[in-house]
């Protein structure tokens, strides 16, 4: 039997195109896709920018609906709706001991070293069902929300790393998806100023409709000036740079207060670089950090989190396609 695939043959070569079905063994899951979410990582591979295995199925922002189960699974059954958390770890290195799956010496995942989630069906493997990879979706959030559960659960992950609560000020630069999805979770930590920063004046424009208490063009505001003004000259408590450039973390790091956090959230080009001296974080006691996906504690919070309500990821949604469109999608945001 065969299906249809959204497959990567390599940068700017992603085909629409028959594949087998996956074979499902006895302890594996195989899943009916619903939605994808394309990511900016996804976008990255088809530029050539990220390594994928080639001839692999892309997507690892994946919800479906279980279609079959092998017959040693139990707790998953078929009809179960259901999100993927992409990582397979191993469960034994020192990051999995340690409470950090995501950052797995031997980590595997979805739509880059396995198949992912572009296509009709999806197998989810044995180490993963094992592992609790999939995780069911409450019934009050969407197909289409739910494969957003991975990227909502890295930002879940930053707010955590920033150190947001009650009355916690926080500057976030760039108001693209993740950007977004930081501010909606920011404010749900129970954060009282959200600063956001953006060039593009339709995103500045979503940045204020979701929820934003200042937003700045740094192309026509000085952005330090305005935080400055907006924090009785002390900075603000956290800031987010969601935008991989140089330039921006630079920016990040005079925007926060002493004992500050900034928290690395994009990644850059693998020649970037950035300058600044190291007095500035030494003085200040800032606390630089960063995250890289996020571990499944984070996956089944930012679940809890649209299921509450406290999160609408609906509003972040811009287009829709169908399986045959991918490549035209991944072209799309690339222009």
């Amino acid at each position: 039997m065969s299906m249809y695939a959204a497959v990567f043959h390599g940068p700017l070569d992603l085909r629409v195109e028959q594949v087998r079905t996956p074979h499902v063994g006895e302890d594996d899951v195989l899943v009916e896709v619903e939605a994808t979410g394309i990511c900016g990582s996804d976008i990255r591979v088809y530029k050539g920018e990220k390594a994928a295995r080639q001839g692999s199925i892309l997507g690892h922002e994946v919800a479906g609906t279980v279609k079959t189960t092998g017959n040693r699974v139990t707790g998953i059954e078929a009809g179960d709706r259901v999100a993927i958390y992409p990582v397979i770890f191993c469960g034994r290195c020192h990051f999995c001991l340690g409470g950090h799956p995501n950052m797995c010496e031997h980590r595997v995942t979805l739509g880059y070293q396995l198949d992912g989630g572009m296509a009709e069906l999806m197998l989810v493997p044995a180490p993963m069902v094992s592992k609790g990879n999939i995780f069911k979706i409450p019934d009050s959030v969407p197909f289409e929300h739910a494969a957003i559960t991975e990227p909502l659960a890295c930002t879940v992950n930053s707010i955590d790393l920033c150190k947001v609560k009650t009355g916690s000020s926080i500057l976030i630069i760039g108001a693209g998806p993740m950007g977004l999805m930081n501010l909606l979770v920011a404010r749900a930590a129970g954060a009282s100023k959200i600063i956001v920063s953006e060039v593009n004046p339709e995103r500045l424009s979503k940045a204020r409709e979701l929820g934003a208490d200042i937003t700045v063009d740094p192309s026509r505001e000085r952005l330090i000036d305005v935080v400055k003004a907006e924090t009785n000259g002390l900075g603000v408590d956290a800031a987010v740079p969601s935008v991989g450039l140089p330039d921006v973390i630079e920016a990040a790091l005079l925007a926060v207060k002493k004992q500050g956090i900034i928290n690395i959230f994009a990644g850059s080009a693998p020649d970037a670089k950035i300058t600044f001296n190291p007095n500035l974080i030494h003085y200040n006691e800032l606390t630089l950090t960063a995250n890289q996906n996020a571990p499944p504690s984070c996956f089944a919070r930012a679940l809890e989190l649209m299921n509450s309500k406290q999160v609408d990821v609906g509003k972040l949604i811009t287009h829709r396609f169908a399986l045959k469109d991918v490549p035209e999608a991944s072209r799309l945001r690339i222009e």
